[in-house]
């Protein structure tokens, strides 16, 4: 009886686990999905200040192969609309305070319909298939990703093992990308044709602690060579008006041809019988970059089974990071002066605060299914340079926010 309930437990705590973003892949060696399994996905993304909007469908379908092994196919589309960040510059009119500028409408593109200054689709197909031994897992994927001016083709493989009587789990990561850009003429006076590699390696390990406790940790390496850029982003040189004084005083941005990054995940999760079988995850994730940029990560949800299967599950999420070293809100002087120079917003020093809350229900007792899990959430973000840690911001040009609503179900039969 001991052993059955630690079974039981170990097998609680590794559910849990699976709700932790980036530890589908990692948390499964050696047990095989023996179900069919089909997965669909709506998330809808919204700025504030008439900015962003993304509409984003996400399906998937797994089945077993044999007793050993299941194959995954999955498909993903966006669609993006409405105005992003180009360039900051001083509004002489308004005290010479930094201004952010944006993306001009445009004339209507389908599939977006009205007047949008941006209308982009992204399409992306992924494969891939996992093999299970006694006590061990490997798996192999790829995929490809598609924009109008983006390509990228990807491949990943993961291997997991259990030790100590499945109580820990050794996770080994490796994943390449291969992207080719091409930006449109609007932006520039002709097309032009760059690529870029992405490598990324994790390594980590999952213990449960008792009966009631698992700990996860896991640190990832990523190495990116080639075009780093980004082509629709603009910057502009204190001084000097770009009306009178041409290109010299507002340039494309210009980013370093490489980049390392190195990240370090810690999850918690605590199981609490005497709470209707709740659980508290915990997450903190440091991250630094050859851009000069540290990040830091703070997470805590709460997953409260209600009754008849329904769960919520509260969350809150702080984040904080420091300015890239070629990152300037405004520059002083004359590009040659520079190697390198983006005043864009997602390099700058700043904060960020956000919460949510998910409702999920599963159902077991449907007729021809294992079962059916529906689940819907909403977020709320407020990205703010006054919340950096250490107070050194930007200013408010640069605040935004967004909310995301989504809405999934998932079929096992």
């Amino acid at each position: 009886m001991k052993q059955h309930n630690k079974s039981k437990a170990i097998t609680r705590l590794s559910i849990a686990a699976l709700a932790l973003p980036g530890v589908m892949e990692t948390a499964s060696a050696g047990r095989v999905e023996e179900t069919y399994n089909a997965d669909f996905q709506y998330g809808h993304y919204s700025e504030g200040g008439s900015r962003m909007q993304v509409d984003i469908f996400d399906g998937a379908v797994s089945a077993p192969v044999g007793k050993d092994a299941t194959i995954n196919v999955g498909l993903l589309k966006d669609v993006v609309s409405g105005a992003s960040p180009v360039f900051n510059m001083r509004d002489y009119a308004h005290g010479g305070k930094i201004k952010q500028f944006l993306s001009r409408p445009s004339v209507p593109v389908n599939p977006c319909g009205g007047t949008t200054s941006i209308c982009e689709e992204r399409n992306q197909a992924t494969l891939g298939g996992t093999y299970f031994f006694d006590t061990s897992a490997l798996s192999v994927g790829g995929g490809l990703s598609r924009e109008h001016d983006y390509l990228s083709k990807f491949f990943s493989t993961n291997y997991s093992i259990d030790l100590n009587k499945k109580l820990t789990t050794l996770n080994f990561g490796a994943s390449v990308a291969f992207d080719d850009i091409s930006p449109t003429p609007s932006q520039w006076s002709q097309q032009f044709n760059k690529t870029k590699t992405g490598q990324n390696y994790l390594i980590g390990v999952s213990q449960v602690v008792d009966k009631d406790t698992l700990f996860q940790t896991n640190m990832t390496f990523g190495y990116n060579q080639g075009y780093m850029t980004d082509p629709y982003k603009w910057v502009s040189f204190d001084g000097a008006d770009p009306t009178t004084n041409g290109d010299d005083s507002f340039v494309h941005d210009k980013r370093p041809g490489k980049k390392f990054q190195w990240a370090w995940l810690n999850q918690y999760v605590h199981h609490f019988g005497q709470f209707n079988d709740a659980a508290l995850h915990l997450d903190y994730r440091y991250s630094l970059d050859s851009w000069g940029s540290h990040g830091h990560t703070f997470e805590a949800s709460w997953h409260q089974p209600i009754v008849d299967d329904w769960q919520l599950i509260p969350k809150f999420r702080y984040y904080s990071q420091d300015k890239a070293d070629f990152y300037q809100a405004i520059f002083s002087g004359n590009p040659g002066d520079y190697s390198y120079y983006s005043n864009d917003y997602r390099l700058a020093g700043f904060g960020a605060l956000s919460g949510g809350l998910k409702l999920s229900k599963e159902m077991t007792k449907i007729k021809s299914l294992h079962s059916l899990k529906f689940q819907t959430g909403i977020e709320y973000y407020d990205h703010n340079s006054n919340y950096q840690l250490g107070g050194n911001g930007d200013g408010a040009f640069n605040n935004f926010h967004y909310y995301l609503v989504t809405a999934s179900f998932n079929l096992k039969f």
